[in-house]
């Protein structure tokens, strides 16, 4: 099959160049990941290239490459903590267009950070190109167990829109797996993300041009989405710099549901071009990807903001004041006393002191551990505020 791409390939090279059209062809499993080496090796301070496992057929990499400021000196703890967004590419093999997103993605942040180390700063990137590197090798949807990956993801597994039959390639069906989970690939992607301080997870795939939400909002198997606001405002705003709209998917057990469901992140599938098993565009890659590069660009230059992002505007010895700029709620605000359950974006409150630290959920649903979209932030020590509070005491009594 690859001898007969290369062929075709071949073929409508020749044609476009006499025609005059502009071409490009798309990357393969090996050159992804000869180019995805060599890039990270160019940003040793920032980037680290790594191996996550091997495939389920091939024994093929499933390689990563992980972004942050002075990376070398992090230790794993400092790095997990880190706010990240995660990016991946080629659940279905097919779908090359989603491998070259993600790479693209991942050189713009090099080079944007490489010029400023501050657009790193306080976060981490995480890029997997190719999820599926069996199916991507051979050109086909599934794994080499037949398996869809995008529909083995143990959230919602087997609900709707899967099946329960072997199919065979290219196309090879929407099969689920003899179980929620049960191949290779989709659990080194979860235990990835479980390694994440996980804010944003974006998994790129082809055959349209839109955005998928994790779960069905409208119709049978419809689930609502504890965080919509957040969702909502983030569409909204998607669509002023790239023009997507939004869709249900179209079937259970996606690596999006299990990323919001399990991991409580911002969970997107971007379709970010129509084209499958095609190895050549008929304009340049990076052209034709321009508008899906940014709504990546808005997600990484806003992570801090996806959901409740508290800052503090006025403190005292007894109180603190605070004010939303996150893109969604905040939850359980706390500050060793009383609890505010909901803050919603913009909104300002003040609420008494009682501890050092203030606490609160930057989303309302939780996922798979209860402490995921806890944040702690230090306050001035309640000690110093009574001292100094004590001192302009006494200086006004003296007056």
């Amino acid at each position: 099959m690859r001898y007969t791409l290369s062929l075709l390939a071949f073929a409508f090279l020749i044609f476009t160049a006499q025609s005059g059209e502009a071409v490009e062809v798309l990357h393969t499993y090996d050159s992804m990941k000869d180019d995805t080496q060599e890039l990270a090796s160019q940003y040793p301070d920032i980037a680290i290239y790594s191996e996550q496992g091997m495939s389920t057929g091939l024994d093929l990499e499933i390689f990563s490459v992980d972004v942050a400021l002075n990376i070398t000196e992090l230790t794993d703890e400092e790095l997990n903590a880190l706010p990240t967004m995660y990016v991946d590419g080629t659940h279905h093999g097919n779908e090359g267009m989603s491998a070259e997103a993600s790479f693209l993605f991942l050189q713009d942040v090099l080079e944007r950070s490489a010029a400023d180390p501050s657009y790193l700063e306080g976060k981490r990137l995480v890029v997997t190109p190719s999820v599926n590197p069996d199916g991507y090798f051979i050109d086909c949807r599934n794994n080499w167990n037949s398996v869809d990956l995008n529909r083995n993801y143990p959230y919602m597994w087997g609900m709707y829109g899967t099946s329960d039959t072997r199919g065979s390639c290219p196309a090879s069906g929407t099969y689920r797996g003899p179980s929620e989970g049960s191949e290779i690939e989709t659990q080194i992607n979860m235990e990835m993300m479980r390694n994440m301080n996980l804010y944003v997870y974006f998994s790129a795939h082809t055959g349209s041009n839109d955005i998928v939400l994790p779960w069905k909002i409208t119709g049978e198997f419809a689930v609502p989405i504890a965080d919509w606001d957040l969702y909502e405002y983030f569409l909204n705003e998607s669509a002023n710099v790239s023009g997507l709209t939004y869709r249900d998917p179209g079937g259970a057990g996606e690596s999006i549901a299990w990323g919001y469901g399990a991991r409580a992140a911002l969970s997107l599938i971007v379709e970010v071009d129509d084209m499958q098993w095609s190895p050549i565009v008929s304009t340049t890659i990076r052209g034709a990807l321009s508008n899906e590069l940014l709504m990546y660009d808005l997600a990484w230059e806003n992570l801090e903001l996806v959901g409740g992002h508290l800052q503090i505007i006025d403190e005292t010895y007894n109180s603190v004041t605070v004010q939303n700029i996150g893109w969604g709620a905040a939850y359980n605000v706390t500050a060793g006393g009383e609890i505010i359950e909901k803050v919603e974006r913009n909104q300002i409150i003040t609420i008494s002191k009682n501890s050092n630290i203030l606490n609160y959920n930057r989303l309302i649903h939780e996922g798979e551990e209860a402490d995921l979209t806890l944040i702690s932030m230090n306050l001035t020590s309640i000690q110093i505020l009574k001292m100094e509070a004590r001192h302009q005491s006494v200086l006004f009594q003296l007056v």
